[in-house]
C-alpha cells in the first residue's frame, strides 16, 4: 500500500510526495498518548497483563485504520482532481498489451537516473534503523523513578522527524551531491547511540537533555533526508508521467529496503555487541 502511494503521488505536483510523508510522522504522533490513554484506562479498569491487552488493542485500531484506507481511496481521494488524472492515465496503461512497453525507456534506465535519490532514501533509513530503536531501547534515565524514559525519547523523534519532513514545503532544497554528502553524514550517529547505550554513566551521555538532544538532531535529519530523497526521486525524470511513476515506485522500493537492512543490521549490532 505504501509503495502504492508513492507511485501515485510521484505523478503529481512534488508536494503531494511531501505531503505523504509528512502524513506518515504524523501517523507516528498518535502512539504514545494513545499508549498512555490505554495504560490508565485498562489500569483503572482492574485489568490484568496491562503490556498484552494494549497490544492486541494497538493491532486491532492500526488494523481497522488500515482497512478503512480502501473506501476512503475511493470515495474522497480518487475523486481529487490530481487524482482524477493520475487514475486516468493508469486507466489508458490498462488497456495496452502486458507484452508492450508501458514507458518510453527501458525501466533500468529509468531506475538508473533514479539512483542518486533512491541511494539516499535508502542509506537514510538503513542509518536510523541501525540503531533505532535497537540501541534506544536500551538508554537509561539519569533519573531512575524514571520508568518510562525511553517512550520519552522515541516521541521526541516522532515529533522532530515529522518536522524534518515538512520541512521541504519551505522551499529548502541540496543538489543531488550534498544530499549524498548529507546522508553519509548522519552515519555519525551510529556510533554516538552506540556510545550511549555502552556507556550511560559516562559524560556527555549520562545526561537526559543529552539524549534527548541527539535523539532530536538525528530525527529531523532523517525527516529532512528522506523527504527530499521521495520528491528529488521523480522529479528526476520530469517530462515523462509513466516514467515518474516507475520513480515513485523504485524510490519507495528503497525506503522499505533500507528499513529492512537497517533492522537486520541493528539486530547483528546487538548480538556483536553482546547486549
Amino acid at each position: 500500500m505504501e509503495s502504492s502511494a508513492f507511485g501515485l503521488a510521484a505523478l503529481c505536483p512534488k508536494s503531494c510526495m511531501i505531503w505523504v510523508m509528512v502524513g506518515e510522522g504524523f501517523a507516528g504522533l498518535v502512539g504514545w498518548p494513545l499508549s498512555m490513554f490505554l495504560n490508565w484506562a485498562l489500569t483503572a479498569g482492574g485489568v490484568d497483563r496491562v503490556a498484552e491487552w494494549r497490544c492486541l488493542i494497538f493491532f486491532c485500531v492500526t488494523s481497522l485504520v488500515t482497512i478503512i484506507i480502501v473506501p476512503m481511496f475511493r470515495m474522497i481521494t480518487s475523486k481529487h482532481p490530481y487524482m482524477a488524472e493520475v487514475l486516468k492515465i493508469e486507466q489508458d496503461r490498462a488497456k495496452s498489451s502486458v507484452m508492450k512497453r508501458q514507458t518510453r525507456r527501458p525501466v533500468l534506465a529509468i531506475v538508473r537516473d533514479v539512483s542518486p535519490m533512491a541511494f539516499c532514501a535508502w542509506c537514510t533509513l538503513t542509518v536510523t534503523f541501525i540503531v533505532f530503536p535497537a540501541q534506544v531501547v536500551l538508554w537509561e534515565s539519569s533519573d531512575a523513578s524514571n520508568d518510562g524514559f525511553v517512550s520519552q525519547v522515541i516521541y521526541t523523534f516522532q515529533v522532530l522527524d515529522t518536522i524534518g519532513r515538512f520541512v521541504p514545503n519551505l522551499g529548502i532544497n541540496l543538489r543531488p551531491r550534498y544530499l549524498i554528502a548529507f546522508t553519509l553524514a548522519r552515519s555519525v550517529f551510529i556510533p554516538l547511540f552506540i556510545c550511549t547505550s555502552l556507556y550511560p554513566t559516562v559524560n556527555p551521555f549520562h545526561f537526559d537533555w543529552f539524549k534527548h538532544m541527539q535523539m532530536g538532531l538525528f530525527a529531523l535529519t532523517n525527516g529532512v533526508s528522506a523527504t527530499l530523497s521521495m520528491v528529488g526521486g521523480p522529479q528526476r525524470v520530469p517530462n515523462d508521467k509513466a516514467e515518474q511513476e516507475v520513480a515513485g515506485y523504485t524510490m519507495g522500493f528503497a525506503l522499505i529496503n533500507g528499513i529492512f537492512v537497517g533492522s537486520i543490521l541493528g539486530i547483528c549490532t546487538n548480538l556483536g555487541l553482546d547486549q
